[in-house]
């Protein structure tokens, strides 16, 4: 089962009710705080572009990067419908190459938490170091360890006219993984026809995270409670974190 490769035709449809442009708002608001003005920006795991696009809409010089060929295929046919210039790369983060280093890099809505092993994202962070400028910015968020644990496990139904969706989730304590297997029926024509996927996430505490990025030459200027300036709590979902390429 390949990850995002049937979902990524719904991904727009599952994620409707997120605020994009909040998220965006939420970002500059933590650039003014360290006092950083970006012109480029590359939106790692950007799926099918929805961060990219806010950026993009306020005059940023953006580029988006997914594994998913399906994912940037969707991305960049929005893009063009909406007249956006925006360049989208079909790569793995772990390998990442850019044409030219760029100011800031960012990776939203947990795509680090799809890389399972802590070598990967200590390679993915070496990346990164590779691709920022001389004092650039990485701004990324990180779904928690104990929201995913805590996490129900239970077999969940969302039924549509034209679609059925079945996901059944577990966690697994000893690794810290959390997996949804999905199932779903698409309406075609007067059949149905039936994909499977399955996604898994991994929790890495924050102490983990800062030892990765300083390994990799980063500077952890600060981790928050997610939308928030304010440190990480005990029952945060989402951690964001700000890390720094120094001069």
């Amino acid at each position: 089962m390949t990850q995002y490769h049937e979902l990524a035709g719904i991904y727009d449809y599952l994620v409707q009710g997120v605020d994009f442009e909040g998220w965006i708002d939420y970002i500059e608001e933590l650039l003014v705080k360290f006092e950083y003005s970006p012109k480029t920006i590359i939106d790692l795991a950007c799926g099918t572009g929805n961060t990219a696009f806010p950026f993009a809409r306020r005059g940023y010089r953006v580029a988006g990067v997914d594994l998913s060929a399906r994912m940037i295929d969707i991305a960049r046919k929005k893009a063009e419908k909406e007249n956006l210039n925006i360049n989208f790369f079909v790569q793995d983060i772990c390998c990442l190459k850019l044409p030219e280093p760029v100011e800031l890099i960012t990776c939203f809505h947990d795509g680090l938490n799809y890389l399972l092993n802590y070598e990967d994202i200590k390679l993915t962070f070496k990346k990164v170091f590779d691709n920022l400028l001389s004092g650039g910015l990485f701004i990324f968020d990180l779904n928690a360890v104990r929201w995913l644990a805590d996490s129900s496990q239970e077999t969940t139904v969302v039924q549509e006219d034209d679609l059925t969706l079945i996901w059944q989730t577990s966690y697994e304590p000893e690794k810290d993984i959390w997996t949804i297997d999905l199932t779903g029926f698409f309406r075609e024509g007067d059949l149905y026809r039936k994909f499977q996927e399955r996604h898994s996430e991994k929790a890495y505490t924050p102490q983990e995270i800062e030892t990765a990025l300083r390994e990799a030459g980063l500077e952890l200027l600060a981790a928050y409670h997610a939308f928030s300036i304010e440190t990480i709590k005990y029952d945060s979902r989402r951690h964001f974190y700000v890390a720094k390429k120094m001069a």
